[in-house]
């Protein structure tokens, strides 16, 4: 039988708000996540285009041209030649976030730029993590955790470049928050009407989730083992049964590319994600590595967070242990922290970018930063009762502690934040040294446009990595980039942009006029490395003494 909550005298105040959301509360939700919205807005022009956007954003145009085809012809849009024409691009991928992203962009095309318009769906999915982030850990430990929770999670600066993009990561990590969400506010609910209504209810959001990224599967085992652990009623049983029966069904009713050939293209995907999917090799410790060792999530992430926050999220795991009890919210945040890490030790992922694909569990750990935040200003308030000014101080300087060093480790990378290692480590110069990554994602090639716009010849030839071509393609698209410059690309390649194929030319690297290599060590060849070593650039990326990515020009 669960016992009613009992404050005990010398617990922080805020534990009082245990429980409750006053309408307040929602309001100041509502805050945060525009105020959230707004930031990025402000800071998305400074964050360059990454490697998987290009195929996204064409994909945001065809499935979102698809939904106006299924309003005026219906039959065609439904056939099998149809759907085959608008969903096959970025198949790979289920479809839901690019097509929420699609009508986001036509909304929004003409009062922002155009990349902007193609960001801003998951700009405003950021919003929502932000207020529902701010109601769970308001409802357990009071506001000013809430909002604690919220600094820390914008504060980490991997997360925080994420947030911007036209990409998955960030909207599979919403999806999987908020299905865990929902499950906390709603476990007080008791019966068998409410459980089945609650079950139903959890396998549809589950299944959106799943139309957003695979990774959204990983709130299954995330809510089966808080159950286990911390929530053992039968209600909450049923709920988890009827969510495993129903999201797979809503998963495959919202993704129309599996409405013909079902079976074979469903278990084409699920290869895909496992087995089959095109090799990403992880830099780690000075060598190439497909798959890394179990370790890799672990230490990469008490790399890339920040280590006043990894600390303050162990101070927070002990307060909830301090405050155990039935069905209490820290099991469930360390558990979603957790599982993300775990799903990445299996070595059956065949891609790796760093950080990008444990993206999950940031929010988690946001959490529990915020909660170990709080328990300390408490306690300084508590120490400094009859000293006014010695609290205000003391508060001040701690929250100074928490946030300043990745602020200003960020304000010394901006807007290079893929480049972002903690003090743990020694930030970017000290984990270059041990071998880690420099930078990914191709981020680093805008700062050569502006020279290559000014002193190429018409028609001369840009060179990038292999299967970036896109990148630059887009860059023209955009306007950005000259539209008479040529892309190199590699034999047997093709291209998803509008004219890709006619603006980009099959050429290598010693064919082209202008290489620009950016300083991702997994994907220095051989022969990359020497023709930089028999050339001399022209124009340097460079952070904190580390160069992130060079521009040859061949005359």
């Amino acid at each position: 039988m669960n016992t009613p909550d009992v404050v005990a005298p010398n617990r922080p105040r805020s534990i009082v708000h245990a429980g409750h959301l006053a309408l307040s509360d929602r309001f100041i939700a509502l805050a945060i996540g525009l105020c959230t919205v707004v930031v990025l807005l402000l800071t998305v022009p400074q964050i360059r285009l990454t490697w998987d956007e290009p195929v996204y954003t064409v994909a945001q145009e065809s499935y979102t041209n698809w939904l106006f085809q299924l309003r005026d012809a219906p039959s065609v849009a439904l056939s099998k030649a149809g759907i085959d024409a608008s969903w096959d691009v970025n198949h790979e991928h289920p479809p839901l976030d690019k097509l929420f992203s699609g009508l986001i962009q036509r909304a929004a095309q003409g009062s922002v730029d155009q990349l902007t318009s193609y960001r801003f769906g998951n700009i405003l999915l950021v919003g929502l993590l932000t207020a529902l982030l701010y109601l769970m850990m308001a409802e357990s430990y009071g506001r000013q955790a809430g909002i604690l929770a919220v600094i820390a999670l914008l504060s980490m600066p991997r997360f925080f470049f994420h947030a911007h993009l036209a990409a998955l990561d960030v909207p599979g990590a919403v999806a999987f928050f908020v299905v865990i969400s929902l499950a906390w506010h709603t476990r007080k609910l008791r019966g068998p009407w409410p459980s089945l209504a609650i079950g139903v209810l959890l396998g549809i959001v589950w299944g959106i989730g799943l139309a957003i990224k695979i990774n959204a599967a990983f709130a299954l085992p995330v809510l089966v083992l808080w159950m286990l652990l911390f929530a053992r009623r039968w209600g909450i049983a049923l709920r988890l049964a009827l969510m495993t029966a129903i999201g797979p069904w809503v998963f495959i009713g919202l993704w129309p590319w599996l409405y013909y050939d079902t079976w074979k293209r469903l278990t084409a995907y699920i290869r895909f994600i496992t087995v089959d999917h095109w090799k990403i090799d992880q830099w780690y410790f000075g060598e190439s590595f497909m798959p890394p060792p179990w370790h890799f999530p672990f230490v990469m992430l008490v790399f890339v967070l920040p280590t006043t926050l990894l600390l303050l999220a162990l101070v927070g795991l002990v307060r909830g242990w301090r405050d155990r009890r039935p069905e209490w919210p820290i099991g469930l945040w360390a558990i979603g922290a957790l599982i993300p890490l775990v799903a990445l030790t299996s070595g059956q992922s065949m891609v790796y970018d760093n950080e990008r694909l444990f993206m999950p569990a940031f929010p988690f750990l946001a959490l529990l930063a915020g909660v170990g935040l709080d328990w300390l200003l408490h306690g300084v308030r508590r120490i400094t009762t009859r000293h006014t000014y010695l609290a205000k101080t003391a508060g001040i300087a701690l929250m100074v502690t928490a946030f300043a060093p990745q602020t200003i480790q960020s304000a010394m990378l901006y807007p290079h934040l893929l480049s972002y290692y903690s003090e743990t480590v020694g930030g970017l110069p000290g984990a270059t040294r041990i071998g880690m990554e420099t930078t990914y994602w191709c981020e680093t090639y805008a700062e050569s446009i502006d020279y290559v716009n000014q002193h190429a010849r018409p028609g001369a030839i840009i060179w990038t990595e292999d299967w970036s071509h896109d990148v630059l393609l887009t860059y023209q698209q955009l306007g950005r980039l000259r539209v008479d410059l040529r892309i190199a690309r590699v034999p047997n390649s093709g291209s998803p942009m509008r004219g890709g194929i006619a603006r980009s030319i099959v050429a290598d690297i010693w064919e082209s006029d202008y290489v620009i290599i950016a300083n991702r060590e997994s994907g220095l060849t051989d022969e990359v490395l020497r023709f930089r070593s028999e050339h001399t650039p022209v124009l340097q990326v460079e952070r904190q003494g580390v160069i992130l990515a060079q521009l040859f020009e061949r005359k």
